[in-house]
């Protein structure tokens, strides 16, 4: 099982409409756009406030990357975006908004993981913006 499991799950898109989860096991996916994923591994994620985590149109998939260790590598520079986000935010938020909880904070930083470019992620993972997958619109699939 992958690290931060609860927060994060790597899963490789085997065809269309088909993943394998971290635990191994097969299942449906569907995106808000109705159309299949390229095949490849994904870091996925949810909305803070979505408990039931599902391969649904709450998931947000980041990538497809080619290998597993890839995925992995944005797994954590993710993880720690989102720590080094939640810290800064306890910092200012202690200060200028003490009514502040710290479930806003991860919604926040939910928002700001979205907000980041797959691109950017892909290309300090792998060194490449591209690997010739269908098109570059599918590297974001909220």
């Amino acid at each position: 099982m992958d690290a931060e499991y609860d927060i994060f799950e790597i899963v490789v898109v085997t065809r269309d409409f088909w993943l394998v989860d971290a635990e191994s096991y097969q299942r449906r996916y569907c995106t808000n756009h109705g159309e299949p994923l390229v095949s490849g591994y994904y870091v996925v994620n949810w909305p803070e406030h979505i408990r039931a985590r599902r391969f649904n149109e709450h998931a947000a998939f980041h990538g497809p990357f080619g290998l597993r260790n890839e995925a992995q590598a944005a797994l954590g520079w993710m993880s720690s975006e989102r720590e080094r986000f939640l810290a800064a935010s306890s910092e200012i938020s202690s200060i200028t908004a003490p009514d502040s909880s710290d479930l806003e904070m991860k919604k926040a930083a939910s928002q700001k993981l979205c907000l980041v470019s797959d691109a950017k992620i892909k290309l300090r993972i792998t060194g490449f913006s591209t690997l010739g997958y269908r098109t570059a619109k599918q590297m974001v699939v909220r």
